[in-house]
């Protein structure tokens, strides 16, 4: 049985992320003490929900690490994943709560940065966490069917974001509301609003993605 570990290069990613997730936290409790604003004190699980993907993959390189022909376990684990992964890029929509610029004072551009902090650190642990994912499922299936999986979870992730800011589904309303979501999927098809907002944020993460995969892969010969 091989033994699971985190290499040097990837706790360096994740102790980056750490940084930046609390820098973010940070900036709320800035804004929450000195300018007392606790508005958004929900993008902080927000935040917390984003990492979720990013868990899930680390017990399931932890599984693969152990046993490779685990294709029933990987595709359960991987529909959990594909669940929480909209939460991530879901941020994003949180600049809803940006200011109108009617303010130049230090808290409204205070409170700028610290939306684009949750957004930007978000989104980066979905990306990587898709990064992560698509890996296993290459090993674990072939490169063709990971390619597929990749791309359905990329569409479904914009599908997802719909969901979640314009309907109010949470990730976990699939196990205790399943069959409310199920009538909304069916009914959601001819929504003009959901196939808009499904192809550009898929559009968007598909874009983020292929930058971040090219970025990795920058020194590759």
């Amino acid at each position: 049985m091989k033994t699971y570990s985190i290499s040097t290069r990837r706790k360096q990613v994740f102790i980056s992320l750490g940084l930046m997730s609390g820098m973010a936290v940070a900036l709320f409790l800035f804004e929450a003490l000195f300018f007392h604003n606790i508005y958004l004190i929900g993008i902080n699980w927000n935040l917390f929900l984003a990492w979720v993907p990013v868990f899930i993959v680390l017990y399931m390189e932890k599984l693969v690490s152990s046993n490779l022909n685990q294709p029933i376990k990987i595709l359960a684990y991987s529909i959990l994943w594909l669940l929480f992964f909209p939460n991530a890029p879901y941020i994003i929509t949180d600049l809803v709560h940006l200011y109108p610029y009617t303010n130049n004072g230090s808290s409204y551009w205070h409170h700028q940065i610290m939306i684009y902090t949750f957004a930007f650190v978000s989104l980066i642990c979905g990306l990587l966490s898709l990064y992560w994912i698509q890996k296993i499922w290459t090993a674990c299936f072939s490169q063709s069917l990971s390619r597929v999986f990749t791309i359905s979870s990329i569409a479904l992730s914009g599908y997802g974001v719909f969901l979640g800011r314009i309907e109010r589904f949470n990730s976990w309303d699939f196990f205790i509301h399943p069959m409310p979501l199920a009538k909304y999927v069916l009914h959601s098809f001819g929504n003009p609003t959901a196939i808009l907002i499904t192809f550009e944020f898929a559009t968007f993460i598909g874009l983020a993605y292929c930058m971040l995969y090219s970025l990795i892969h920058l020194n590759d010969q």
